[in-house]
């Protein structure tokens, strides 16, 4: 059974890893990387949004995604506001020019994702989802 483990958790690795670099490869044009583009989305989705709650949405660490934040501003891809309800909370949205390139950028995002599921039917996806959910939930 071990070599039955061994090899799920080495097959799982190697798609994460070509499965990021496929999504790199396809964002480089656009000179965002993979994580940079999960805050972008969650901006896209959510916004105006607490640099928290894209931490949360992202779920990724605060300090990590300050410092995305902080690259994205100078991308002039995103915009902060002060909240009017609690001026300790700063929002964030995307920019004009962020609007553009994130929609640019969401046609290579489902292009190359669509690439890595050829061939899989709806039902097949939904299942290795609901595979993939419960992995993480057992990981929790």
């Amino acid at each position: 059974m071990r070599e039955f483990y061994d090899e799920m958790t080495f097959r799982t690795n190697v798609v994460a890893k070509k499965a990021s670099l496929a999504l790199q490869h396809g964002l480089e044009r656009f000179e965002v990387t993979p994580e940079q583009w999960s805050v972008l989305n969650v901006i896209d989705q959510k916004a105006p949004i607490s640099q928290r709650h894209v931490a949360e949405f992202a779920e990724k660490d605060a300090p990590t995604v300050n410092r995305i934040i902080d690259v994205l501003l100078r991308k002039n891809l995103i915009d902060k506001a002060v909240d009017a309800k609690d001026r300790r909370i700063t929002l964030l949205s995307l920019s004009v020019e962020g609007k553009q390139k994130v929609q640019l950028i969401r046609n290579v995002v489902e292009e190359t994702c669509g690439n890595f599921y050829k061939g899989l039917t709806k039902q097949e996806l939904a299942v290795f989802v609901n595979i993939l959910a419960r992995i993480e939930n057992n990981l929790e």
